[in-house]
């Protein structure tokens, strides 16, 4: 008897919302830009949720039973979006109590816009609810652009001290490179002074290649290399995947193979390694993904507090955006179109069975995807295991808690959580 990923949509208490494709940057590691930043990926379709259709796909019911509901996705920007305030608004309008959270680069929309914004993300009331707009940036204005290219330092400031001076709750996030590594303090000041409740440093894994033990990136437009981002060479800012990861193999016990989705549809997902660049040795480090545990992090947990959901640009309904991102990612000449992902919604009865244009959500959840396949392939060596679920929800080792995704709570209870086993074996 296996455990349902939920037992139904009343279950549901966060939801993850991809409101666009669209974006007004050009970021080079983004899955929407293929051949290192040259081009958008040509899978990928320009679309957006519309007020009318959340409207009918999210009843003021199935709203009030939310948590929280944040928006940021895998591909484009909340704010490229035509109907993205009047989406908060609405969602505001049904519960007053979820907190909501959107993820921008910040530099677009006018003042006015992001004043209005301020009037539904600020905390309420009494400044408990878990409100804030994460603004990414990394760097200053002679920095930013080079990796969040198309975009304009200035307007971003302008907008941040727009959207805090009206009451507006902000966190800052900055990706760490050699080239703005000497900035962090002096953008951490600026958030200070706006006002920011969060300064958050992440450390990118992102590289295609390496050299001396450092991580590079060739950045290229129009055939053309513009410019390499590199690793910072200060260790603090430096990830520790290596490191995180040598540890987590000495802990990976032989468990008997599951081999149920093996009979139904053989696929080539488990036969993956998830690999890790190793400095020490100046080599990579493999293992079988399959043979990881899972803790999901779309499921409720130790670690989560929320059972959530990520609906697409498209209003595809998966548990979360790493999952979420392998439809249009496909294509690209770096992703394995064989995820077991792929599989388990084929099996599931094609991308049709999870679109809220053809049913509810209630029957999405319903479906033998979210009751039976996933929570079947968290098994360890089981063959229809999604490499993203091992890459990002492993439970001895994933890529997101060594810095990936900076401070968070998950990555802090893991790491107190391996020094107290540290302290207890001596």
């Amino acid at each position: 008897m296996v455990e349902p990923l939920y037992a139904s949509h009343l279950e549901l208490s966060g939801m993850h919302l991809e409101l666009t494709t669209r974006c007004n940057a050009a970021c080079p590691m983004c899955p929407r830009y293929i051949n290192s930043g040259d081009s958008v990926n040509p899978s990928l379709p320009m679309t957006e949720i519309t007020l009318e259709q959340f409207k009918s796909w999210f009843s003021p019911e199935f709203l009030s039973q939310m948590r929280r509901i944040y928006a940021c996705g895998n591909y484009g920007d909340p704010i490229a979006a035509k109907d993205t305030l009047d989406i908060y608004k609405y969602i505001r309008s049904c519960n007053d109590k979820v907190g909501l959270v959107l993820h921008t680069n910040g530099s677009g929309r006018s003042k006015s816009w992001w004043e209005e914004l301020a009037k539904v993300i600020n905390g309420g009331p009494n400044g408990h609810r878990d409100d804030y707009v994460i603004f990414s940036v990394d760097g200053l204005g002679d920095t930013n652009h080079l990796y969040r290219r198309n975009t304009n330092f200035d307007k971003i400031y302008e907008n941040m001290k727009a959207f805090t001076a009206a009451g507006g709750k902000a966190r800052w996030d900055y990706i760490v490179f050699e080239h703005n590594e000497h900035q962090v303090e002096e953008a951490r000041k600026i958030a200070d002074e706006l006002g920011f409740t969060f300064f958050n440093v992440k450390k990118t894994t992102r590289w295609s290649s390496y050299k001396d033990g450092l991580g590079y990136y060739d950045v290229y437009k129009d055939g053309e290399k513009t410019h390499t981002l590199r690793q910072p060479k200060n260790p603090k800012y430096q990830h520790e995947n290596s490191t995180e990861f040598k540890r987590a193999q000495q802990l990976i016990p032989q468990f008997v193979t599951n081999d149920e989705f093996a009979r139904l549809m053989p696929g080539k997902g488990a036969t993956s390694d998830i690999r890790v660049f190793d400095p020490d040795s100046s080599d990579y480090i493999s293992v079988k993904h399959n043979s990881l545990g899972i803790i999901c992090r779309a499921r409720k947990s130790k670690y989560q507090s929320l059972n959530e959901i990520f609906v697409d640009g498209d209003g595809n309904v998966y548990p979360c955006c790493f999952l979420g991102g392998e439809r249009w990612r496909a294509n690209s000449e770096t992703w394995n179109p064989n995820d077991a992902s792929v599989k388990m919604i084929e099996l599931n009865g094609g991308n049709e069975s999870i679109s809220l244009k053809k049913h509810t959500i209630e029957e999405i959840i319903a479906s033998p995807l979210y009751q039976r396949y996933l929570p079947l392939s968290f098994q360890r060596d089981h063959q229809m295991r999604s490499y993203q679920c091992s890459a990002c929800c492993g439970e001895e080792y994933n890529n997101l808690d060594q810095g990936e995704l900076g401070t968070s709570s998950r990555s802090i209870l893991k790491q107190k959580e391996r020094e107290q086993e540290k302290n207890s074996n001596g």
